[in-house]
């Protein structure tokens, strides 16, 4: 990926599909969910897209995936289904 002083660094790269939800953290607090069909798809020379915006100062702490749902699984137990 291209970075410039106005895009700033690649904080995570995540592999996701049309049903997959997106957590991100800021070192402040700030948390938000979004979810992936809701991401503008861009090609390969853009600058990328915002996601979250932050104040002064701040900066992405954390991205993750958010499991997709719980599953009974054989045992009778909840188990996490990851996608």
């Amino acid at each position: 990926m291209k970075t410039t002083k106005k895009t700033g660094s690649v904080v995570a790269v995540l592999r996701v599909k049309e049903t997959t939800d997106l957590m991100i953290i800021t070192k402040d607090g700030k948390i938000i969910r979004i979810e992936s069909d809701n991401i503008r798809q861009a090609g390969r020379s853009t600058q990328g897209v915002r996601l979250v915006r932050m104040e002064e100062g701040d900066a992405v702490a954390a991205a993750s995936l958010v499991p997709e749902a719980e599953v009974e699984g054989e045992d009778g137990q909840a188990d996490l289904e990851l996608q």
